[in-house]
């Protein structure tokens, strides 16, 4: 696909790039949120992003609208009709919010997971997804039971789940878009995404002594690869 054919949809670019710029401030004020419900202390959830006491660079600032746009210029140009063109740009905008809270907080907030799934399904009855709404409904299932099983007998081998609980539901939300197949693929390419990024980021970067590494990032790099 050319630039120039991309550059067609400059609506779409405009429009997420304006989306882009809130999903910045969103991606904190979505787990603020969350913690204030729980009255759980902030800085108990730090990721390699430095948890939610950190400054919003200047960077994201920039590259996530930049990215966002992108993705919605891709999503209207790959989808005809408008209706499932917005379903992919939602999609898209919210696997991008997903993976910035997780690489600040390692939470996966089911504010946004949850309505993930929701519109996965809803997206599935309306025609934008290859599947049924009772094959997504029915994908979810099978991501659900076999992830978690597979992390209740990693536990009970290992002492570890090995995958949080975030990961699981996320995973099933995106099978309502994407199918099982799909999600193993997403699966398998985020893990090995998430451990080359590991290694890189221990490498170069270091990290707190209270923070965790989040495979979110990962699975949601490896869905927009996947949906490209």
């Amino acid at each position: 696909m050319s630039l120039s054919h991309l550059l067609h949809y400059w609506p779409w670019w405009l429009a997420g790039a304006c989306a882009g710029l809130w999903l910045v401030p969103l991606a904190r004020i979505i787990p603020r949120k969350v913690l204030q419900c729980a009255k759980a202390p902030f800085d108990e959830w730090q990721g390699p992003g430095g948890g939610l006491g950190q400054p919003i660079s200047l960077a994201r600032r920039i590259w996530v609208p930049a990215l966002n746009a992108s993705l919605w210029a891709y999503a209207a140009a790959t989808h005809h009709a408008f209706w499932a063109a917005l379903a992919g740009a939602s999609l898209a905008s919210t696997l991008v919010l997903l993976a910035l809270i997780d690489w600040d907080t390692t939470m996966l907030p089911d504010w946004v997971v949850l309505p993930l799934g929701l519109a996965g399904l809803f997206s599935s009855y309306g025609g934008f997804t290859p599947n049924s709404l009772l094959g997504s409904a029915a994908a979810a299932a099978v991501v659900l039971g076999l992830m978690g099983g597979l992390a209740w007998l990693f536990q009970r081998i290992k002492g570890d789940s090995g995958i949080g609980g975030g990961d699981l539901k996320l995973l099933a939300a995106l099978s309502t878009w994407c199918g099982v197949v799909g999600v193993l693929y997403v699966v398998l390419w985020g893990s090995l995404l998430t451990v080359l990024w590991y290694l890189v980021w221990r490498r170069f970067k270091g990290l707190g002594p209270q923070a965790e590494w989040p495979f979110g990032p990962a699975i949601v790099v490896a869905a927009l690869i996947w949906g490209l």
